[in-house]
């Protein structure tokens, strides 16, 4: 049995058990439940899920951004959305020694943050890169573009962690003790994603990035970076624009 063949028939085997009581309380809680049903480790690795399948999900009545991939940025190699955080982030309430950054921004437009900073991307065909700009809010001049992703890293992880998709749908209901619980109607499968509509929907404005950082508060990593997931995020209703080919479950 294909691959193809083994997801399609696990995923009927979900959607026939009906209503399930969600696995997390809170927005990540269908993506758990399918997973945790579907037999999958969470992880947060480079690589597919499941059967050579990125498994992704969404509540049928969101329309609110699902994450592509995350990934630091090419250069400079370590540490880049740290160096941000330290330089443009804000210190955390009570705190005069941990920073914060957490903004999202488009290459269409500049953003605002906190009231200093705007942040856009830069993508520069000829560099064949995507810089992070960031630029002084009130009349927008470039403070600091030392960060960027290159095409190639870009291409490499639409490839290892988006090559195949695997989009589960499900209704909602609340249940009577505060918890939900999810009933799994469709799925669709997305392969062969491109470089090419990748940056034109970027340029485009239907692809942000964001950049969650932060900082330990306590325990022996008190001080250090704590990324809670940056990375490139599209609305799920133009996910369809992205690949070459799909097909509904």
């Amino acid at each position: 049995m294909k691959n193809r063949e083994k997801i399609i028939q696990a995923f009927y085997k979900i959607k026939a058990l009906g209503w399930i009581k969600s696995h997390r309380s809170n927005n990540t809680g269908i993506g758990k439940t399918f997973e945790d049903c579907i037999g999958v480790i969470e992880n947060n690795l480079n690589e597919p899920d499941l059967f050579g399948y990125e498994i992704k999900s969404h509540r049928n009545e969101s329309e609110s951004y699902v994450t592509l991939f995350t990934k630091s940025p090419s250069y400079p190699p370590k540490g880049a959305n740290a160096y941000l955080k330290n330089k443009f982030g804000e210190f955390y309430p009570n705190s005069t020694t941990l920073k914060k950054l957490h903004t999202s921004m488009f290459a269409s437009r500049y953003n605002s943050y906190a009231n200093k900073y705007s942040f856009k991307l830069i993508h520069s065909r000829e560099e064949q890169k995507i810089y992070i700009g960031v630029y002084r809010l009130e009349d927008k001049e470039l403070i600091d573009k030392s960060v960027y992703y290159t095409y190639s890293d870009i291409e490499r992880a639409l490839k290892e962690k988006l090559h195949n998709l695997f989009f589960v749908k499900a209704l909602k209901r609340n249940n009577s003790d505060g918890t939900e619980s999810f009933n799994f109607t469709s799925a669709e499968i997305y392969e062969a994603p491109s470089l090419n509509t990748f940056l034109k929907m970027l340029d485009e404005g239907e692809i942000m990035y964001d950049i969650r950082m932060g900082a330990y508060s306590s325990g022996k990593n008190i001080g250090k970076p704590h990324d809670h997931g940056s990375g490139f995020r599209i609305k799920e209703k133009n996910l369809i624009k992205l690949y070459g080919s799909i097909e509904h479950i």
